[in-house]
């Protein structure tokens, strides 16, 4: 069994983000720079006949204002108060953008093992709120397509905009 197996390692860039603004704020904030992936609505419109444009039309009008959108949410922070853990404020999102995916899978279809993203908003015991995730552009790599990296890049701009967008407090750039 060993000989059918392959193994790669690489070094992951993983990002933290401190801001002042409340973990409230944050997931509000998040939520409304990006969208919500509906499946329903895509298997609808597929089953429906409609041209492969009318369904790529319709899952890049899912995207906020961020290009990413929402596939899921689980509230951690709400399963340890069940299990006596205290008060924790944590979300992890699984965002992404099926189109930009589709991009890399259409290459190596293992990159759709990180397709979407996870983004993992938490409160901070200082106040303020945490923002992590994995920095795409180290976690493609391993696909060796210069194709896959280049999206990967891409994803990293869109997720420095994004986290800037929300973290930044208004009338403030991040410069001052």
């Amino acid at each position: 069994m060993e000989e059918n197996r392959e193994l790669t390692v690489y070094q992951i860039e993983h990002v933290r983000i401190w801001t002042e603004k409340p973990f409230a704020e944050v997931v509000r904030s998040f939520e409304a720079a990006t969208g919500v992936f509906d499946l329903q609505q895509i298997q609808h419109r597929a089953a429906g006949g409609a041209s492969a444009a009318a369904v790529t039309d319709a899952i890049d009008a899912m995207a906020g204002a961020s290009g990413f959108m929402r596939f899921a949410a689980w509230n951690h922070g709400a399963i340890l108060r069940l299990t006596g853990q205290g008060s924790c404020d944590a979300v992890r999102f699984a965002i992404g953008n099926p189109l930009m995916a589709a991009r890399m899978t259409k290459h190596r279809m293992g990159s759709g093992l990180y397709a979407p993203l996870s983004l993992l908003v938490t409160g901070s015991e200082r106040g303020g709120a945490f923002i992590e995730y994995d920095r795409p552009s180290t976690v493609f790599p391993q696909f060796d397509d210069p194709d896959i990296i280049r999206t990967a890049r891409e994803l990293d701009r869109k997720l420095d905009v994004l986290i800037q967008s929300i973290t930044v407090p208004q009338g403030m750039s991040a410069r001052s």
